[in-house]
């Protein structure tokens, strides 16, 4: 089968080179890459021009849901795949998913994502509770598939309307999971796909990620939401601590404590600037 793999890029000129590199050396070789210009403003375009590429380019920053649907409608494979620019794949992990479409109902593979760095507190926080991957199991029609390595049938992905624009830049691997189920396909989780991320953080570009992945349960868009959130935020960093001290990860128990304030104010100002202020 005929298989094309985009890479969403936005002002990545420090990842593109590598990710490209790692594509070139998968095992099941794919017939295109695609690298999706999400209006950069940096080198990215340019380095990415120095391999055999196809580059198609936004005029403006639109988000990844918009890079997602630019890239299905553009592929001529039968099937799609996504890596995230900041991510180094295995040789084998493309093959790994292949493997799984040998079953017509299969609409989509996801891999596993480990974390390169986690040396420093902000890396191992993430680490521990922000993984992308379900663990070392095959599991069919797992919660949903993660959006930073995949393979989707390109007909499945048309099938049920594309990815959802109102996402943005997160959720939108949830949304396509839930729909893509929800029409009959099956999910795949493959474990031995295996690819890495070389993402750093620091504390507030953690707590950026975090709250932007959370952002869309129970949007805080309401006093309601605000107040639930709040609440299910501090559980969880309670029991963060507890779990860090069992733990003896002392060096990240501050990023538990302050975690839940910083979403408190960053919700009430996605509320403020909602202009919904009704309880």
């Amino acid at each position: 089968m005929k298989v094309s793999l985009y890479i969403p890029c936005y002002n990545v000129q420090c990842f593109i080179k590598g990710c490209i590199e790692a594509v070139m050396k998968q095992t099941y070789k794919v017939d295109e890459i695609l690298i999706i210009d999400d209006g950069c403003k940096d080198e990215t375009v340019a380095t990415a021009s120095k391999y055999p590429v196809r580059i198609i380019s936004h005029e403006r920053n639109r988000g990844l849901s918009a890079v997602r649907n630019t890239a299905f409608k553009n592929a001529s494979g039968d099937l799609v795949a996504s890596l995230d620019v900041d991510c180094v794949p295995e040789p084998e992990w493309l093959e790994k998913m292949m493997q799984e479409f040998s079953d017509e109902r299969v609409g989509g593979v996801g891999g596993k994502l480990l974390e390169r760095y986690c040396e420093k507190p902000a890396d191992k926080w993430r680490s521990l509770n922000m993984p992308q991957y379900w663990g070392d199991r095959v599991i069919e029609n797992p919660e949903f598939l993660f959006g930073s390595n995949n393979v989707f049938r390109k007909s499945a992905v048309a099938d049920v309307g594309y990815y959802n624009k109102k996402c943005g830049n997160n959720g939108e691997d949830y949304d396509i999971s839930q729909r893509l189920k929800e029409k009959g396909y099956l999910l795949i989780y493959q474990p031995e796909a295996v690819a890495y991320h070389l993402r750093r953080d620091k504390i507030f570009s953690l707590y950026r990620t975090h709250w932007n992945w959370y952002r869309g349960w129970h949007t805080p868009s309401n006093l309601s939401n605000i107040l639930f959130r709040f609440r299910h935020n501090f559980r969880t960093s309670r029991n963060r601590i507890f779990e860090d001290i069992r733990t003896k990860s002392y060096n990240i128990i501050p990023i538990d404590i302050f975690l839940t304030p910083y979403e408190f104010f960053r919700d009430l100002g996605f509320w403020i600037r909602s202009g919904n202020r009704k309880p």
